[in-house]
């Protein structure tokens, strides 16, 4: 039996000796030190003696040691530790290793000792002997956190209420103790980072204790992550050899591959279900003992399992999210490129080696299932994100699984239980996160088309799961999975809205770039992305675009308007949806003409506005709304030629539209001024979030925010506009007074404009840069970024400028009061032509948006103003070489629409130089064949403008040549190509036109 006056007497001990402590340090006693020593000696002797002896095997020594462990361990190993720390000098020490693999001896010495102080081999034991205690597993780890912890902490300092000082506060604030406390830090960093169970002893003492309130949660979790973050100057590491060792500036990578680990065990910690074992010795070590001893735990600990479950998913999250930040440039740039290595290393260590299995993209190592150990990691990052911490991690995490989740859906009860229980209360967590329903459908849209390496394959026997490159998971197998998630009961109805509106701008874009160069010239019956004849052949089952839309057009056509609009249905939401749906297929088209009068009625539209107190408030939704209602109206026209639809459709968008405008009222210069301060704020606030994912290369939530931005900025394009008039004398001093608060605004969205020429640039997505264009597009005509357009044209023209074999050229012509240069990536050869096209993708849209022209007409006088040349004169510089095939095509694409846009500031003769010079000088059979196709397309533009039959006689000459020349050329190659017989139908097409032209003209 364990001997309670034994225990009593270790327990006054202690007690004496904590006395004497406080007194050595409160009142600076120094001559102490024998007095501390001795004591120490006495307890530290009660308790390891009887480890050195033999007589520990019995069954009631092994007893009574494990109760006097208990007593040390819990309420009085911060005496010790205090003691040691006291008496120790950490100096003596960092010079060579110290060895762990057995207790510690006091070596003799013939100098005769002192009554007061003690000597330095004295101080080397105890410092030999703390770092025994620390490091050699004879105290269990979260023991020594909740001993050492309190010793760093200052007077009166916020302990969370859980690690408290058991001698006094604020031990070592004195200057006298501040390389004590140095020593401390340094053994803490050691214990958390050195141990397989640091990280859970820091977790299971500063927030799983009973005495940690609820409102202490989220500060405790990010005073935890922070530790991950933060570089080590020194620590005393724990080798392979038993020996501890004193480092100083440890190593980022060390340190991000030691806490990658036990993060990864961390997070399969789940209360509700067993831990898996991976087949290690020690993991049982490693696990907190609230998981090792659940009902222990409930006899002890006030909380309940769950409880302690969301608080451990929360320190995960949190951790998560800290070490997936990245700083903005604005807080400085070390700190900013301190941030972005931690996260590649964890990027590296603990998120590729954690989710790889789901991301389809490596073999699985191993005996472990380890799909099933991604799933329960995932499952803990869900479940901690629907508890308060920011979802950035989740979403960062979930864009490279996506792919996997999609076919463990498509498998649907086939998969083994575990793996399918674990999918679910996955689903279940996803589907508390109303706020990213937008990313997730995006992460799921682009996951069900990304190119994998691998499938998965299920073992029937063990009931496991591994990934195999010899089968790879097609992209219809996944929308297969797609559609299974649509279609559960437990799917929001909000989810299934954003599915709806992601997966119709994906057709929209991959529709786009998969479309070639007709030939043949015909009147155009509809422009719908997919035909009915193309949704009808055989291959709709296999070809993935073909899937999709049969997808969407199920969910038209299946699914109710409630649950395809979801709960919280606004006008601009439909409309939105009804633009973006209606241009996939002919059913898409004929379902949003059904639903037009259902939910564009007159007598909505006023009961929708009737809640609406003041016209001030009225104004910006109505005029939202009709941009829309116009934009709906453009779409639904151009779709098809069906008078009974069109007309009918048309009339209820007029009807709605006329109802609104009783809404719209002309706003004053205070409201004009609160839209764009309005507009300032948030652009700021989603161009934070659009650097962020840029740097993190989150592209999913790159395309949402971007859209949330092109959306602002086609509103703004509505609901402001910047005419270029003189001030008054009368409205002088009240525009000078507002001329600096307009500067800044105008600084801000410059800042942006540049910001998302990174996006143009870098990245390789249709939506993202589509957005982007659209964004610099609204932008420009409504003068946000300057008056004078001087912004978009000093953009455009130096971008175009620069040099496709230098990678540091794009960043060299970036302001530098922008900050957007230090973070811009250098540039490929191929990424600089992409970005040049998609800038010409800029200047198309203002071609087609600028009713007036007067956006170009500012970029032209730009042009002439710093270059001496006019926007003409510089952009047929790049349909010759040294540029590419691509470049050059763009090139001659948007000239044809800009020479009409501007006509007569281009003259015709100028373009058929043009086309003289690139049949001449080109090497490129495209190129030639863009060319005459731009010449075409300017010169039926003019003969519907009525200025054909106006040309002079050398103009019709030189057009009348290059019809001529367009028909008998030759490709060099020795076959003939289809770009041959483009150019050959384009010249006979022209001469077509000249000679109509020609007959009307004898006729006059």
């Amino acid at each position: 039996m364990v001997s309670l006056a034994s225990l009593e007497e270790v327990a006054t001990k202690a007690e004496t000796l904590r006395s004497f402590l406080r007194g050595a340090f409160l009142d600076d006693a120094p001559r102490l030190e024998v007095t501390i020593f001795n004591h120490l000696r006495e307890v530290l002797n009660s308790w390891l003696e009887p480890l050195l002896s033999s007589s520990t095997s019995s069954e009631d020594s092994s007893q009574s040691q494990g109760s006097l462990r208990n007593l040390i361990e819990q309420y009085y190993l911060q005496e010790l530790f205090a003691a040691l720390l006291f008496l120790a000098d950490e100096s003596l020490l960092q010079s060579s290793p110290v060895s762990i693999a057995e207790i510690p001896k006091m070596k003799n010495s013939s100098v005769q000792d002192s009554s007061y102080y003690v000597d330095i081999r004295t101080k080397q034991y105890c410092g030999e002997m703390l770092l025994y205690l620390c490091f050699s597993r004879i105290c269990r780890t979260h023991h020594v956190v909740q001993a050492l912890y309190p010793l760093l902490l200052a007077q009166n300092e916020d302990n969370d209420g859980v690690s408290q000082n058991h001698i006094s506060e604020g031990l070592f604030t004195s200057p006298r103790f501040m390389k004590k406390k140095k020593f401390i830090s340094n053994l803490l960093n050691g214990v958390v980072i050195g141990l397989s169970d640091g990280v859970s002893a820091v977790v299971r003492v500063l927030l799983l204790d009973d005495r940690v309130k609820d409102d202490m949660t989220a500060d405790a979790a990010k005073h935890i992550a922070h530790l991950f973050v933060t570089p080590l100057r020194s620590i005393w590491i724990l080798e392979e050899s038993l020996v501890v060792k004193y480092c100083e500036n440890f190593p980022i990578m060390d340190q991000v591959r030691l806490f990658s680990t036990q993060l990864m065990n961390l997070t399969l910690f789940h209360a509700e279900t067993p831990v898996i074992q991976e087949n290690k010795d020690d993991l049982k070590q490693q696990m907190p003992l609230f998981l090792q001893k659940q009902q222990h735990l409930r006899d002890t600990s006030l909380l309940k399992l769950e409880t302690l479950e969301e608080r451990l998913h929360i320190c995960v999250v949190t951790i998560l999210n800290t070490i997936v930040y990245l700083y903005p440039l604005s807080e400085g740039k070390s700190r900013f490129d301190r941030s972005y290595k931690y996260f590649s290393l964890y990027n590296r260590y603990f998120l590729t080696p954690s989710f790889r299995a789901l991301s389809l993209q490596s073999v699985t190592l191993g005996e472990n299932d380890e799909v099933l150990l991604a799933l329960r990691r995932f499952a803990a990052l869900t479940n901690g994100s629907t508890l308060g911490p920011s979802p950035r991690g989740l979403l960062l995490t979930l864009d490279p699984i996506s792919p996997g989740l999609l076919q463990l859906l498509e498998f649907g009860e086939t998969i083994p239980t575990p793996h399918r229980d674990v999918l679910n209360r996955i689903l279940d967590s996803l589907w508390k996160m109303e706020v990213q329903f937008e990313e997730i459908a995006y992460i799921f849209i682009r996951g069900a088309f990304v190119n994998v390496r691998g499938s998965f394959t299920i073992d029937r026997v063990g009931l496991t799961m591994s990934v195999d490159f010899n089968h790879v998971s097609s992209c219809a197998s996944r929308l297969r999975g797609l559609q299974r998630l649509i279609l559960c009961e437990t799917t929001p109805t909000d989810f299934i809205c954003k599915v709806l509106e992601a997966g119709a701008r994906e057709c929209q874009q991959r529709a786009a770039s998969s479309l070639s160069v007709g030939i043949q010239k015909k009147e155009k019956v509809n422009t719908f992305l997919f035909t009915a004849e193309e949704l009808e052949s055989e291959d709709v089952n296999k070809d993935e675009d073909l899937i999709l839309v049969r997808m969407i057009e199920e969910m038209c056509v299946g699914m109710n308007a409630d649950t395809l609009f979801g709960t919280r249905v606004t006008l601009d939401r439909v409309c939105d949806v009804l633009s973006t749906v209606a241009t996939i297929s002919p059913v898409c088209w004929k379902w949003v003409m059904l639903l037009l009068p259902r939910i564009l009625a007159v007598d909505i539209i006023h009961s929708i506005f009737s809640q609406y107190s003041t016209t001030a408030e009225s104004c910006k939704p109505a005029r939202a709304l009709l941009m829309r209602l116009k934009r709906l109206e453009s779409i639904i026209t151009a779709l098809c030629d069906d008078d009974s639809f069109v007309s009918a459709s048309t009339t209820i968008l007029r009807d709605a539209a006329i109802a609104v405008q009783q809404y719209d009222t002309v706003m004053s210069e205070e409201e004009v001024k609160e839209v764009k301060d309005a507009t300032e704020a948030q652009c700021s606030k989603i161009a934070r979030s659009i650097e962020e994912s840029l740097n993190a290369k989150s592209i999913s939530t790159l395309v949402v925010h971007l859209l949330a931005l092109a959306q602002m900025a086609e509103e703004n394009a509505w609901s402001i506009s910047k005419p270029q008039t003189k001030t008054s004398n009368k409205n002088k001093n009240h525009k000078s007074q507002n001329k600096e608060k307009s500067n800044n605004s105008e600084n801000s969205i410059q800042r942006v404009m540049w910001l998302l020429t990174r996006v143009l640039a870098e990245v390789d997505d249709a939506c993202a840069a589509v957005n982007a264009c659209k964004t610099m597009v609204w932008w420009s005509l409504a003068r946000m970024e300057s008056l004078d357009s001087s912004c978009i044209g000093q953009l455009v023209i130096n971008l175009l400028d620069i040099d496709e074999n230098n990678p540091l050229s794009f960043r060299s012509v970036i302001p530098a009061e922008t900050a957007v240069a230090t973070t811009a990536a250098a540039l490929l050869p191929p990424q600089i032509s992409r970005l040049k096209v998609r800038l010409l993708d800029v200047l198309l849209g203002l071609c087609d948006y600028d009713a007036e022209g007067r956006t170009l007409r500012n970029i032209d006088d730009y042009c002439k103003k710093t270059r001496k040349c006019g926007l003409y004169d510089i952009l047929t510089g790049l349909c010759k070489p040294p540029f590419s095939d691509v470049v050059q095509v763009a090139t001659m694409h948007f000239l044809g629409h800009y020479v009409v846009s501007t006509y007569p500031r281009v003259s015709l003769s100028s373009i058929c130089t043009l086309c003289v010079d690139v049949f001449r000088h080109t090497p490129y059979e495209m190129a030639k064949a863009a060319c005459a196709s731009m010449l075409w397309n300017v010169v039926t533009s003019l003969e519907s403008m009525g200025v054909i039959a106006t040309l002079s006689d050398g103009e019709v000459t030189l057009l009348q040549n290059l019809a001529e020349a367009f028909r008998s050329y030759r490709c060099a190659a020795l076959s003939e190509g289809i770009h041959e017989e483009v150019i050959h139908r384009h010249g006979d097409w022209i001469r077509e036109v000249l000679q109509r032209e020609s007959l009307v003209v004898r006729e006059i």
